[in-house]
């Protein structure tokens, strides 16, 4: 139900807009104010005209009224649109139904019905007579509700309901309202009353995991009913853009371990996935919450609807707006609004022809279809003529011998105009070529001078084309320069070398220093230090703790020993002093053992550098053999590596020995602390009894005051305090050491990018004497402008697959194949990858953007890494460049010929 006001009501075709298929309306009994029921004829009048205001006012372009168990929210609109003084109704109005449905879950299952606004009154009638009720097992009606309320619910449930029984039994509003919150249908009567609803105008509408919606149904136990439901419904509810994605058919990286079995549970059938705002008062309407609106790409009529369900993932959205809205909103002086061609004032032709022609586009327009002579090229002449392009030489009906020709010449007396979605328009006689310095706006390949293009190109791939194009270039390559090369590749292969062997070692380092910055920023992360910081509170309290448990320092004895007492006394004297040097001496020797086994890994350390240096000279001597074989130079008067390990061997040997005697010592230590500990037992034993509990209160301080400085520890020691403080210590120095290295990441990437433009200059002196042949004719001079050219450049494609593979797709511009894609595209469309400044900078842009998506409250990108793969891959891919490489090209007008032709 909508105004019309005649003629073509959508004249741009599908276009994005927010549909609301979930709003209620006084006629439901739990809306937000007075019941339908209970207003006099004005009120009732003013609650529909508030109504209408209500849906004009609010963005959605399509409602359905869902209210419960009953049309007459719906009829009451219906019968005011046809009074006189209504307001008129300038949106799209389905009517609709909520139900509620016997169901094995533990609360009631509810359920939608969205019907075609132009279906007649009596079919909505038999739809609610072919709903069974449970308990009553009779149609739906209003007094089948009451009956339910008044004979088959106990007093008890009427309670919980919130209802006297002597309310239900005398008042039929009380009673309707309480069988309404008790109903239910079966869900058979369900599916056959939307079947049998004439014309297919009527569409099962599901709550998925939305209020009391399918989802939440357990379906190990009750599988055939759960599927039922889902394979009947055409639309389902839900405000979770990954369940979207599995209704419609698109497999994102979260849902593709299940979506398979999903969609099998669908019968291999996508479904419209839309969510509503439920709203139960007019303020609310189009609220949707968390500002997930449903968007649908469809004119806002029933058959859009249709058209929607037919192509759910390109024709329905669920989030704040579109990408392809937001791209439109972003960039509208890209888009163009309007065509319009009209005849010019006091023309003398009497033919109409385009005259009054208007046109409106819309902004996904990709292809113009239609007949023969049915004015596709006219009208995509007429653009590019407004648009400016540079190809009006070879317009076909824009012509000189067609609407161009003498001597009616018909285009004389006609004006295009083109209007922008900015609101920037241009006009332009028809006759009239754009100025030489005019502004390009629209690319144009007019047809004719595609074909002539390709018929004049040999088919084939291109790879074929590619290898075609070299083979020229080697051609006419001088023989100096080939050195005996065979083909183009073996050139390539010998002349760039060296360059080679740069970038490997350039990239070897990137490597290294990515795999440092990865190791840094794991240590920065949030929980590193809140965990840090929590086990430093945890030791804190333990010596807090252990400071309350300090057991006093007995004081010395003022008893008389005798002789043998005191001999004991002296004698557990010297026996503690002697176990207290043993345990310094093990202290001592463990600090030892710590700092050799450092230098034991220092040692490994030279020792693996240097068999990689030595064959890297034996690598190095192979490689260069044949080059220093025609310079008569042995490699010698060149380069002399020696390798001695003498010193690395003798250290090696001293240290072992040094832990073998360490080994043999530290056992004797022990060995005699356990003894001079028995000792100690026995000596104390011979104390009197003041004595023995003096020297179990010393023992005592003596162990106390052992664990305190156990718990204090020191900085080498990561599990006491100290060496907690220590690693914090660490963790506050790492942010400029990560910048010292994100600044030397940089650096090397740029000195990849330097050699990069060197092999790229010298593949360019390749094909010099080829562009020379090329200047000197005059027709592929000047009409074709062709010309060779080296650059360095990069697909977008190529370098997303490679990205995509190393990190998710599931969040902000990194969701969705398509999205990642062009955001990718986006970003390397910004720059010019054959300069450094722009290559740089648009690894720099790219990076930042990988961070944005990964989340800024975190060092680094590992929350958008995929399983498997580590953040030093990544940085090992933009800042190594290895997706850009020197590229030959053959230009045509600016154009790669390569992408032209077929």
């Amino acid at each position: 139900m909508a105004e019309t006001t005649g003629g073509p009501t959508y004249p741009r075709g599908a276009e994005w807009r927010q549909w609301d298929l979930h709003v209620h309306t006084p006629a439901s009994y739990e809306w937000s104010g007075k019941h339908l029921s209970q207003m006099t004829p004005a009120e009732k009048r003013t609650a529909i005209d508030d109504l209408i205001t209500a849906l004009n006012n609010a963005k959605p372009a399509v409602f359905a009224l869902m209210d419960y168990w009953t049309f007459d929210g719906w009829l009451a609109l219906k019968q005011r649109l046809k009074e006189a003084g209504a307001p008129a109704l300038h949106k799209t109005v389905f009517p609709g139904i909520e139900l509620r449905l016997i169901s094995p879950t533990a609360y009631r299952l509810n359920a939608h019905v969205v019907f075609a606004d132009d279906i007649n009154d009596q079919d909505l009638i038999d739809f609610k007579a072919r709903l069974t009720v449970g308990l009553v097992n009779q149609p739906l009606s209003d007094a089948c509700l009451v009956r339910l309320a008044r004979k088959h619910i106990g007093a008890d449930q009427l309670g919980k309901l919130g209802y006297a029984v002597a309310d239900v039994t005398s008042d039929d509003r009380i009673a309707l309202e309480a069988g309404s919150k008790a109903a239910e249908i079966t869900a058979e009567s369900y599916k056959f009353a939307i079947e049998h609803v004439p014309d297919g105008k009527a569409l099962g509408f599901m709550p998925w995991d939305t209020n009391d919606g399918l989802a939440h149904a357990d379906w190990e136990k009750h599988y055939a009913y759960v599927l039922g439901l889902m394979q009947s419904s055409p639309i389902f509810e839900t405000r979770k853009p990954d369940q979207w994605a599995a209704f419609t058919g698109v497999k994102t990286s979260s849902n593709k371990k299940w979506i398979g079995a999903f969609q099998a549970a669908l019968k291999d059938t996508p479904r419209l996935a839309v969510c509503g705002s439920d709203a139960h008062s007019l303020a609310d309407y189009g609220v949707f919450p968390g500002g997930k609106a449903a968007w649908i790409k469809a004119d806002p009529t029933f058959l859009g609807l249709l058209q929607a369900i037919k192509e759910p993932a390109k024709r329905s959205f669920i989030g704040e707006i579109p990408e392809k809205l937001r791209e439109t909103e972003s960039n509208k002086t890209f888009f163009v609004d309007s065509v319009c061609i009209a005849k010019e004032p006091g023309s003398v032709v009497s033919d109409h022809w385009l005259d009054s022609c208007s046109l409106p586009l819309n902004c996904d327009l990709v292809a113009i279809i239609g007949n023969k002579g049915s004015g596709k090229s006219a009208l995509a002449d007429v653009i590019a003529l407004l648009g400016n392009s540079r190809q009006h030489a070879h317009f076909s009906f824009l012509h000189r011998l067609r609407f161009r020709a003498k001597p009616r010449e018909l285009a004389h007396h006609f004006r295009g105009t083109i209007v922008w979605k900015d609101g920037t328009a241009h006009d332009a006689l028809l006759s009239d070529d754009p100025d030489a310095d005019s502004v390009e706006l629209i690319r144009y390949i007019p047809q004719a001078h595609f074909e002539k293009l390709c018929n004049d190109h040999v088919s084939g791939e291109s790879d074929v084309f590619e290898a075609e194009l070299r083979s020229v270039i080697f051609s006419h390559t001088d023989a100096s320069i080939r050195q005996g090369a065979l083909d183009f590749e073996q050139l390539i292969k010998t002349q760039e070398a060296g360059f080679r062997v740069r970038l490997t070692e350039y990239r070897k380092d990137l490597k290294r220093v990515n795999a440092e910055i990865e190791a840094i920023e794991a240590q920065l992360q949030p929980q590193v230090l809140r965990g840090l910081l929590e086990f430093k509170h945890v030791k804190e309290k333990q010596i807090e703790e252990h400071q309350k448990i300090k057991p006093p320092v007995p004081p010395p004895l003022t008893e008389k020993l005798s002789p043998a007492q005191q001999a004991a006394a002296d004698e557990l004297h010297r026996l503690t002093e002697q176990i207290k040097r043993l345990d310094e001496e093990l202290q001592v020797s463990t600090a030892a053992a710590t700092a050799a086994a450092a230098k034991t890994m220092a040692i490994q350390a030279i020792r693996d550098r240097l068999k990689l240096l030595q064959r890297q000279s034996k690598q190095l001597e192979d490689e260069t053999a044949a080059d220093l074989r025609t310079l008569g130079i042995p490699l010698t008067q060149l380069l002399t590596v020696e390798v001695r390990t003498a010193e690395l061997d003798k250290l090696a040997s001293a240290l072992a020995q040094d832990q073998s005697s360490r080994t043999t010592d530290d056992a004797a230590r022990v060995a005699k602390r356990k003894t001079l500990a028995e000792e100690m037992a026995l000596q104390t034993a011979r104390l009197n009894e003041p004595q023995q509990r003096y020297q179990r209160e010393l023992g005592a301080s003596e162990t106390w005051q052992a664990q305190l400085t156990s718990l204090i520890g020191s900085a080498e020691q990561p599990e006491t305090l100290k060496g907690t403080e220590a690693r914090i210590a660490q963790l506050e120095a790492l942010p400029p050491l990560l910048q010292e290295k994100q600044a030397l990441r940089r650096q090397l990437a740029s000195e990849v990018y330097g050699v990069l433009a060197e092999q790229r200059k010298a593949r360019q002196e390749l094909f010099s004497p080829v562009q020379e042949l090329i200047s000197n004719n005059a027709l592929i001079r000047e009409e074709y402008k062709l010309q060779f050219q080296a650059s360095l450049s990069s697909h977008p494609d190529t370098l997303s697959s490679k990205l995509f593979e190393l990190v998710k797709q599931s969040s902000g511009d990194f969701r969705g194949a398509d999205d990642s894609i062009g955001t990718v595209r986006r970003i390397v469309e910004k720059h010019d990858l054959d300069t450094p400044e722009g290559a740089l900078a648009f690894v720099d842009e790219l990076y930042e953007k990988i961070k944005e998506v990964a989340g800024k409250e975190a060092y680094g990108i590992s929350g958008l890494l995929r399983r498997g793969h580590t953040a030093a891959e990544v940085y090992d891919l933009l800042f190594g460049l290895s997706f850009l490489e020197p590229r030959y090209t053959l230009l045509f007008q600016d154009a790669q010929i390569a992408q032209l032709s077929p």
